[in-house]
This record gives C-alpha cells, sequence and structure tokens, in this order.
C-alpha cells in the first residue's frame, strides 16, 4: 500500500512538473514561433503611417522567408489604430493581454506612442520598438523597455534649422506648424536650438489639422519676409500650405520634417512650381532610385506589390531590422530579458538603409542623431547636406 501511494506521489509529481513546465516559457514565444504585435494608421487622414507599418512588416516576412531566426518564424499581429490615441491603448492592450506578444512594434503618430507611454510602464518587461513616431518625449527620459530607431523631433529639427542658415543670408526665419502633441514636440526643442544662436523666428503661426484653408496664415508669413519658413505639418496641411504660399507668392523655400515623403508631396501638390522649393528631412542613406538601394525596394514589393513605393515605406525598416539582430544574437533560449539586453548592446548597426548608423545603450535609446535634407528640384530627388548653392 505504502509503496503503491509513493509511486502515486512521484506520477503525480511528474505530471504538476510537465504541466507547470509551459509557465516557465517566455509569453509570445513557442518552439517554432516568436509574436509580434504592431500597431499603426492603416485607415484615416494619417493613414499614410501605414506605409512604414507594411516596410517593417515586410522585413520580418523576409526573414521567415530565409528560415526564420533560431528555428523560430514571426508570426505578425497587427491593429489599426487610425492615429487615434483612444484606439491605439485598446489596440496595445489586446496586443498585451488577449494576443500574449512577445514584443510590440508601432506607433506613427507621436501622441498616440505618448497616450501608452503608462502602458507600457506598467508592463516593465514588454519590450516595444517605436515604429516611426518621433518625439523626443518618447524616449526622453529613458524607459528601459522602450526603444526609438528614428532621427527624434530634436535631430530633426535641429537639421531643419542648420540646413535654413547655410542658406546664402538666411537671417529670417518664420515657422509654421500644428498645435497639438507632435507640432509642439519639434516647437520646443527648435526655439531653444533657435534661441542657443542667438535668433528669433520673425513670424510664428498655427495651421491646425483638418484645415481648409491656410490664406490667413500666409498673409502673415508674405508680410514677415521670410528667407526661410520651417513647416511642422502632416501632409494634408502640408499640402494646403504649399498650394496656397505659391497663390499668395510666397516664394521662400519651404523646410519640413520626416513626417512626409518628397514623393507623395509632390504627387499630392500636383505643382511642380510649389514643390520646387519644398526641402523635406530625409531618414534614408540614399534616394530611392539608387542602386544601393534596390535590395530594399525589391524587398517591399515582394510582399506589399500593391502599396506605393515611397520614402515613408522604408521608415520602419530599420527598427525592423534592429529587432531581427537583437533577436538573433538573444540565442535560442529566447527571453524578453536577454532581447532588451541585447537591444542594449547594438552599437553602431548599420545595414546600409538609414541615414545613418543606430545605437541604442542602456542610458540612450533614441538611437539615430543624424540625417540630410532631400528636394526634387527638376525630375527627381536629391539628397543634400547644406543648401545648394545652385538653387
Amino acid at each position: 500500500m505504502k509503496k503503491s501511494l509513493a509511486t502515486a506521489a512521484l506520477l503525480l509529481a511528474a505530471t504538476m512538473a510537465t504541466t507547470a513546465s509551459p509557465a516557465l516559457a517566455e509569453t509570445g514565444v513557442t518552439d517554432t514561433t516568436i509574436r509580434i504585435g504592431m500597431f499603426g494608421p492603416l485607415t484615416g487622414p494619417t493613414a499614410i503611417g501605414s506605409l512604414p507599418l507594411f516596410g517593417a512588416a515586410a522585413v520580418y516576412k523576409d526573414v521567415n522567408a530565409h528560415g526564420g531566426i533560431n528555428g523560430r518564424q514571426i508570426e505578425l499581429r497587427i491593429e489599426d489604430d487610425a492615429c487615434d490615441p483612444n484606439k491605439t491603448i485598446s489596440a496595445t492592450k489586446k496586443l498585451i493581454s488577449q494576443d500574449q506578444v512577445f514584443m510590440v512594434h508601432g506607433g506613427w503618430c507621436s501622441g498616440t506612442v505618448m497616450a501608452i507611454k503608462p502602458e507600457l510602464a506598467r508592463n516593465p518587461d514588454l519590450p516595444y520598438m517605436v515604429l516611426g513616431a518621433a518625439s523626443s518625449a518618447i524616449s526622453s527620459p529613458v524607459m528601459a523597455n522602450l526603444f526609438h530607431p528614428i532621427a527624434t523631433t530634436t535631430t530633426v529639427t535641429h537639421t531643419m534649422l542648420d540646413f535654413a542658415l547655410s542658406k546664402p543670408g538666411a537671417k529670417r526665419i518664420a515657422i509654421i506648424s500644428h498645435s497639438d502633441e507632435w507640432g509642439k514636440s519639434h516647437i520646443n526643442p527648435l526655439l531653444e536650438y533657435m534661441k542657443s544662436k542667438g535668433i528669433e523666428p520673425v513670424e510664428s503661426v498655427w495651421l491646425e489639422r483638418g484645415s481648409t484653408s491656410a490664406t490667413s496664415q500666409l498673409l502673415k508669413l508674405r508680410n514677415a519676409k521670410p528667407d526661410v519658413v520651417l513647416a511642422i505639418l502632416y501632409p494634408p496641411e502640408l499640402t494646403l500650405y504649399l498650394r496656397d504660399a505659391a497663390k499668395y507668392g510666397v516664394k521662400a523655400p519651404t523646410v519640413t520634417t520626416q513626417g512626409v515623403s518628397i514623393e507623395d508631396m509632390v504627387h499630392r501638390v500636383g505643382n511642380p512650381e510649389a514643390t520646387k522649393n519644398l526641402f523635406v528631412f530625409y531618414p534614408l542613406s540614399s534616394t530611392l532610385d539608387a542602386p544601393e538601394f534596390g535590395k530594399w525596394k525589391d524587398m517591399y514589393r515582394k510582399y506589399y506589390p500593391n502599396e506605393p513605393v515611397e520614402t515613408l515605406s522604408f521608415m520602419g525598416m530599420t527598427g525592423a531590422l534592429a529587432v531581427v539582430e537583437a533577436l538573433k544574437q538573444a540565442g535560442p533560449d529566447l527571453t524578453r530579458a536577454k532581447f532588451i539586453d541585447a537591444l542594449n548592446k547594438l552599437h553602431d548597426f548599420n545595414p546600409g538603409l538609414q541615414s545613418g548608423p543606430l545605437t541604442f545603450t542602456p542610458e540612450v535609446h533614441a538611437g539615430i542623431s543624424s540625417g540630410k535634407m532631400i528636394y526634387w528640384p527638376k525630375d527627381h530627388a536629391e539628397i543634400v547636406a547644406t543648401y545648394p548653392a545652385d538653387h
């Protein structure tokens, strides 16, 4: 009887151990898969932000097509947040609680990423990679589980101002911007940088999202006689501004953020005269027609053949490539902690896609600190570091 009881106890213990062992596995990881959650604006007025999501997803799909990572395939769960903070919060909670993802890679609009930071703080072991949102406040101060693989608004606005001042004789700088979280995330570091150089804007006007006219703003700017206008606007409003600038004779060059792409703006505005003096912060290493950029275009077209191929199509790829590299470095015994540690050791990572090397450390999670400008003077785009002498 005692022997039977002992045998039964051993069997029960073994069964409990076997049953309990899956609980020790990392969330979102199986022997054959790694589940990654993604979100971005697939619909709505900022749906152009779906392009970086598709670019990042193309990287993950290409990894799967080439055998995966350490024997595992990447399984994607994608949510549409429409750049609406409430939808972003709901999407993030769903990915964490319902889909049980290993990590999250998403966020095109800065305001929506800021809205989920409390949720990320409540889940400090969950790795989060920003997709395309640029606000410096996202990654400063540093959150241990949040990584920012694109140029922040501080880097962007510093580059914009330096470029504007490289125009011979340029002293009078005007600003047109949104007044929302995204706009202010650019305005604040820009004004600080201007102050450090002893410069004040000759005019500063707001153009709110959803506006249907920029007449009053353009009249103020025209009266200020700026040498350069710094525009912190999303594509619909920048389109409106550029068309009205041509209409009202504001000929000062426009320098804008990486929130738009030069290809999209040339197409949207539909007037070469209105866009020939538009300079856009450029986050990539080469123009899209450069031979060395061919492999990235081929990858994107392979998985998303019906989507437009433009600058924003590749902005999400750098973060995805960093994720892939860190997953490889974390090894087959994958945990979130090992993955975050691998990201923190990612120094001078440069697959030849972005404007400069990506570096993360435990103290710095804003990984890109450089960029140039791109413009469309005639029939193709050109990258420039300073204002073109022949323009």
